[in-house]
């Protein structure tokens, strides 16, 4: 038995080793190029809404994915406006006793579609009061400035042409004493794992609608967020922020 696990053990240390070696072994990219235009990345969430739960959900949870959320979203109070919802994957994490109301829009009429499907589910469903329209978190004209109490985006970030408006526009309609709270994938602080990311972002881009390879916690900051916690996770490629808007100066 000893030899077996030591025998596992070394196949995970050499493979690891590979492709850490391969991470290091790719030249970098010249540029920061986003090459998969908007249009393509939304036909591929149209495409793949139907089957989006199915495709993820092992591997959110073996990856503690499915976990993060629950706990993110759990924090959530009062008024809430969740972006980039997609499918609705965090629906049944609102606590009924701290949240009124959740108001969920994405751009995808398709995941809209299924999202509102799966409130009529007692499996993927809440009690919490919630209503599910298409709209764009870069361009929240139908939400007036300092009204929503928690702002969610989990994996967003990623599929907008222009993340930054849309971090200053969940932190314009935030009320001062609000939150945000962020689940998103982006860039490591490891160099052969970014390396590897940035070499494959087009190909994930194409299939999935999203670069995964973006500076999230530059992002944020550019926004002018203050962030209150951060965690990340998975070498650093996973980031759990809660954010609020920064104070006017006077």
């Amino acid at each position: 038995m000893l030899r077996v696990v030591a025998s596992a053990s070394a196949a995970a240390v050499a493979s690891a080793g590979a492709v850490v070696g391969y991470g290091y072994a790719l030249p970098p990219r010249s540029c920061a190029c986003e090459t998969v235009r908007a249009g393509e990345r939304e036909r591929a969430y149209e495409r793949q809404a139907a089957s989006f739960d199915d495709a993820v959900a092992s591997s959110e949870y073996w990856s503690g994915i499915e976990r993060m959320r629950a706990r993110l979203v759990y924090d959530a109070r009062g008024e809430v406006l969740e972006v980039a919802c997609g499918t609705g994957r965090n629906f049944p994490y609102y606590d009924p006793m701290k949240v009124e109301r959740v108001r969920a829009m994405d751009a995808s009429g398709n995941m809209v579609e299924e999202a509102r499907r799966k409130l009529s589910t007692r499996a993927g469903g809440t009690t919490v009061k919630t209503t599910v329209t298409r709209g764009d978190a870069q361009r929240m004209r139908e939400v007036k400035s300092g009204t929503v109490d928690t702002v969610v985006d989990a994996f967003g970030l990623c599929s907008y042409d222009d993340p930054v408006g849309a971090l200053r526009e969940m932190a314009r309609v935030t009320k001062r004493d609000g939150r945000v709270l962020l689940i998103e994938h982006g860039r490591s602080e490891y160099r052969w794992l970014s390396n590897i990311l940035d070499h494959f972002a087009d190909a994930h881009a194409k299939r999935w609608g999203c670069y995964w390879n973006r500076d999230i916690l530059a992002l944020v900051r550019e926004a002018g967020l203050e962030v209150t916690k951060k965690s990340s996770h998975h070498l650093g490629t996973t980031f759990v922020i809660e954010a609020k808007p920064r104070a006017a100066s006077t």
